[in-house]
């Protein structure tokens, strides 16, 4: 068996969910292959049939459901729907440039639908967001896996990384990872910080954006990160805060879940498909500033809790969210097809 993934690369957390499935089912025993095309197949997917290469055949072709038709050919084409970007709770936060895209895949999307052999979602969120906007109801749930060779819990030099952020050693360690984006709630950060006392400490992956956040004294931005300083930051922070207003999964909370992180993040969309109210940290209401402060605060002030939310997600993330049972449901799903 041979699966090709076939995308435009979006710099995004799908390239990265594309490369881990092909890198795990190559593990696992089954020749892969990617193929990224360029920009402008994603708005012109026609032309991605022109490059149909005559080696593919008799594989899997597995994209995504922005231009998947495009790749329809003799093989089985198996399409994931990461984020229904048509949801009526996205439109409010999006700009023209997006709004005039998502108008122009809407029919793309569609006619992937119809072009499909099978259609995946990354939640149940997802999977009802794909009904509600397209009608189509045969999608099956497979939720994304984290490396756990990667995203674990590690020993780090913590006294060497406070003096490196250049901080005094004592102070409480909130963390943001991913584009601070107001869909992600970025602009909520400075708020929620205000409202906390001096003992805390916001890092940020901000990358381009930093500069929205250098008037807080309370706000480092470290910058875009490798792999592997990114897992390092998820093993120094004490919890993870991620105020997303609108997640198809929520990768970030997974990898934090990972490394034995509580989170506190919003009770919305496919974010309470992986914490636990309670028990792996706290789903706040959105947009609500005092409730992001109280549990945050909550957390931080019973040592106990922080220990057992940590041990919760591990365990959470062994049973339900590994990359190995991910690729696993995958291969059945190929298996079926051929």
């Amino acid at each position: 068996m041979k699966v090709v993934f076939k995308q435009v690369r979006g710099y995004s957390g799908v390239d990265v969910w594309t490369e881990s499935l092909a890198s795990e089912l190559k593990r696992q025993g089954i020749e892969t292959n990617l193929s990224y095309f360029p920009d402008y197949v994603g708005y012109l997917p026609y032309l991605a049939r022109f490059t149909n290469k005559k080696e593919d055949y008799g594989t899997i072709i597995h994209g995504n459901t922005w231009n998947g038709f495009a790749f329809k050919g003799e093989n089985p084409l198996v399409l994931t729907e990461h984020h229904v970007v048509h949801d009526p709770s996205f439109e409010p936060m999006k700009t023209a440039r997006q709004k005039r895209f998502h108008k122009l895949i809407y029919k793309y999307e569609k006619i992937s639908l119809n072009a499909a052999d099978k259609v995946t979602c990354v939640s149940e969120y997802t999977k009802k967001m794909l009904e509600k906007t397209f009608g189509y109801s045969d999608a099956q749930v497979i939720y994304n896996g984290v490396d756990q060779n990667i995203f674990r819990p590690i020993e780090i030099n913590r006294e060497a990384f406070y003096k490196q952020l250049g901080l005094r050693g004592n102070e409480k360690v909130l963390l943001f990872a991913g584009n601070p984006s107001n869909r992600k709630g970025a602009d909520l950060l400075p708020k929620i910080m205000d409202r906390l006392d001096d003992s805390y400490v916001l890092l940020m992956t901000a990358g381009l954006r930093e500069g929205l956040f250098s008037g807080n004294k309370k706000i480092i931005c470290v910058g875009k990160v490798s792999l592997e300083k990114l897992v390092i930051l998820y093993n120094f922070c004490d919890a993870l805060i991620f105020p997303s207003r609108l997640e198809g999964f929520g990768l970030t909370v997974a990898e934090a879940m990972a490394c034995g992180k509580p989170v506190i993040t919003t009770n919305g969309s496919a974010l309470p498909e992986l914490i636990v109210d309670g028990k792996g940290g706290f789903l706040c209401e959105m947009d609500n500033i005092d409730d992001f402060v109280s549990k945050i605060k909550t957390i931080f002030d019973d040592e106990k809790l922080m220990e057992d939310m940590s041990e919760y997600n591990q365990n959470c993330i062994t049973k339900k969210f590994t990359l190995d049972k991910m690729a696993m449901e995958y291969k059945l799903i190929y298996q079926k097809l051929l």
